[in-house]
């Protein structure tokens, strides 16, 4: 039995779709909003252009009203096309798929039974691809894979040795990471904000006393603006918090599921440590409505 647990090429089907529609969600959301606030930003700075062809056309101006056009060509995609909720429910799915596949493999609550697990958990995955029907779900004749099964027939001590090291520690480290390079983004767009705000306060006192003609003040404050709503998108900071304590939790959890315990035990300390996991993305998809 592979020691490392059930690989993601060996989980349902279903996981892997749901999954993979996430992604395409996430990468379609985060390229429409950077190329709204992009549009907008270049619409701010070009509109504060003083100058006039011969003719009397504003080329500042015109250029901004071209730029926003953009901007707004972008929204309404977003608006209309909605990738936030294949990104979002996408991921519900697809941890909801992963989850119960451990939990069928560990033999945790409520997959203890011999006779019943299987059929619970293909009911399982149909009332989940029934639930997030807009998913295009690919056909799969059953949703329990040979590593699935391997992992269900081996011993207590080989299925918590998979579990531990092939679920919970590669999710702790998972949280931890992100947690760290949340932390790092949230730094670094924070100073260019606050850099695009002072550069504004320049800009707009030089112009005041007649140094420079240009009015940065206007494309400094979109800049500052743009910055905050993209820090908002990621949810930088409450997720950081969030994968703090999710990584903190999950430690626990491990030191506690390596004490010694009996099967009876072993089902229940294993689905707690699933519910622990399942809260974390519960909490995320609160913070990111559909």
């Amino acid at each position: 039995m592979n020691t490392k647990g059930i690989l993601r090429e060996q989980l349902p089907v279903a996981y892997r779709t749901a999954s993979d529609h996430s992604k395409a969600g996430q990468k379609a959301t985060t390229r429409g909003v950077a190329t709204q606030l992009i549009f907008l930003l270049v619409g701010a700075i070009l509109g504060a252009i003083d100058a006039e062809t011969s003719s009397g056309l504003h080329v500042g101006a015109l250029s901004s009203a071209v730029a926003l056009i953009f901007a707004l060509l972008a929204s309404g995609w977003l608006a209309l096309r909605n990738p936030q909720r294949s990104w979002y429910l996408g991921r519900a799915a697809a941890e909801s798929i992963k989850s119960l596949a451990w939990k069928y493999g560990v033999r945790a609550v409520p997959f203890t039974d011999s006779d019943q697990a299987g059929n619970r958990l293909e009911s399982d995955i149909v009332r989940i691809k029934s639930e997030i029907a807009e998913i295009p779900w690919k056909h799969e004749d059953k949703p329990i894979t040979e590593a699935m099964s391997a992992l269900r027939d081996s011993d207590l001590r080989t299925r918590r040795t998979a579990y531990i090291g092939g679920r919970l520690v590669l999710e702790q480290q998972w949280y931890s990471e992100k947690a760290e390079t949340y932390t790092r983004k949230v730094r670094r767009w924070a100073l260019i904000g606050i850099a695009a705000t002072g550069l504004g306060l320049v800009m707009g006192f030089l112009k005041a006393f007649g140094v420079l003609t240009y009015d940065g003040l206007g494309a400094a404050s979109a800049i500052a603006a743009a910055v905050t709503a993209w820090i908002q998108l990621k949810q930088f900071r409450p997720l950081t918090a969030a994968y703090l304590m999710t990584a903190r939790e999950l430690s626990d959890i491990i030191a506690r599921l390596r004490e010694p315990m009996d099967e009876a035990t072993w089902a229940i300390e294993s689905a707690k440590a699933e519910e622990a996991i399942s809260k974390e993305h519960t909490m995320w998809i609160a913070r990111h409505p559909v």
